[in-house]
């Protein structure tokens, strides 16, 4: 490939500056600011609802739902008002290794109930401590594929109805059009590094398969959506709403 368009038949291993935990927080904080108005204007929750609501039992007037990697909150924000406007009462706990994206988080959801943030490393929960689902948006691709095995395992052991995953496809034309867009119309570093390097660290449908795989997860339902983003949900099946599950 040119140096301008990097090879994608693989994953890049490179880092991206948000994985830096000691990272400028103000930066970190205007990178979220960015990233929630990219989500809104590029429909980016459109997949995680679709996802909620593909695995919610027709009955159901409340869940229970840990976001992971939850950033900034504005995903459980949007999650909590889709539900609300639904009349569905939604518990959701957002966790994140960032204390300033909790903090973050925590002012833009506050007065909203039913929602809590945790500093909070998903591989320390214990698995008696179950929610009906497990969802992650734009987390999955900073991980290696070893790591993203063991996150969905974690994920789907932790969950009663499912697990619904939102992230990127790795595709040339979604590398283009991030890097010219954020090219144009950024200045912040981290947006204009993380962006485009998302794209490369990002899957092909066969590559989340193989994960499943690897995660000892059942085959799970993949769907492409605008954006290039896929959707990729694990259901446990029409045996999941046990009692301990939160229909009423």
């Amino acid at each position: 490939m040119t140096r301008w368009m990097p090879d994608f038949s693989h994953r890049s291993n490179k880092r991206e500056i948000m994985d830096d935990l000691d990272v400028d927080e103000t930066e970190l904080l205007s990178t979220l600011d960015e990233l929630s108005f990219i989500n809104r204007t590029l429909g980016g929750y459109g997949p995680s609802l679709q996802g909620v609501r593909s695995l919610l039992p027709p009955s159901a007037s409340r869940f229970s739902l840990l976001d992971v990697g939850t950033g900034g909150g504005d995903g459980v924000r949007r999650l909590h008002r889709w539900a609300a406007a639904r009349g569905i009462a939604a518990q959701i706990r957002g966790i994140d290794l960032s204390l300033p994206s909790i903090e973050r988080a925590r002012r833009h959801c506050k007065g909203l109930l039913g929602i809590e943030f945790q500093v909070q490393d998903l591989m320390d929960l214990p698995e008696r401590e179950t929610f009906d689902i497990v969802h992650c948006a734009l987390v999955l691709h900073h991980f290696d594929d070893d790591a993203a095995a063991a996150v969905l395992t974690k994920m789907f052991a932790l969950s009663r109805w499912g697990v619904v995953i939102n992230d990127l496809h790795r595709h040339p034309v979604a590398y283009s059009a991030i890097r010219l867009l954020t090219q144009l119309f950024s200045k912040n570093r981290m947006i204009r590094n993380d962006g485009p390097l998302s794209v490369r660290r990002a899957f092909q449908r066969d590559e989340l398969k193989r994960l499943a795989r690897m995660a000892g997860l059942p085959t799970p339902t993949i769907s492409w959506h605008w954006g290039f983003r896929w959707l990729v949900s694990f259901s446990k099946g029409a045996d999941r709403y046990h009692p301990n599950s939160t229909v009423i």
